[in-house]
């Protein structure tokens, strides 16, 4: 627990300085956010969650060491981080809403076993908010595959 605490509080003074780099950029501009508006943000919420970490490792008991013949879920991490990489892989060729929105669905459904409607709507109300969000409202341009999402 020790090791956690030090690694959140290395992240927390990461994005202290995140936040001050983001406001030495141009927060709003005419109409909408401007450059220096999401990086401040996701340092605000990098920091408030590093703090939210440190709050409960406090409060809540430390578990103790893995018993013997229990193994760490590698095998989880690894399907975790190989689905990541097919997923950079084909968002090009199918476009974001496809790829992240199957990406999704694989991370919600096979990796924390819900069940299929769970991760399937999870996962397209997620791609749909951002498309809207950010290609819609923002004109902000994400990869579009073959259908034109």
């Amino acid at each position: 627990m020790r090791g956690e605490r030090i690694f959140a509080a290395a992240l927390g003074a990461f994005g202290l300085l995140w936040i001050s780099q983001a406001l030495r950029l141009r927060y709003w501009g005419d109409f909408a956010p401007d450059s220096g508006f999401l990086p401040f943000w996701l340092g605000v919420a990098l920091v408030l969650l590093v703090a939210a970490f440190l709050v409960v490792s406090f409060r809540v008991p430390a578990q103790g060491p893995v018993a013997a013949g229990e193994r760490p879920a590698f095998g989880r991490l690894g399907a975790i981080i190989g689905g990541l990489i097919v997923t950079l892989a084909v968002l090009e060729t199918l476009g974001f809403v496809v790829s992240v929105g199957a990406y999704l669905a694989f991370l919600i459904g096979a990796i924390e076993r819900r069940s299929v409607v769970e991760a399937l709507g999870a996962s397209l109300a997620t791609v749909v908010a951002i498309h809207v969000i950010f290609r819609l409202w923002l004109s902000v341009p994400l990869p579009a595959g073959p259908w034109g999402f």
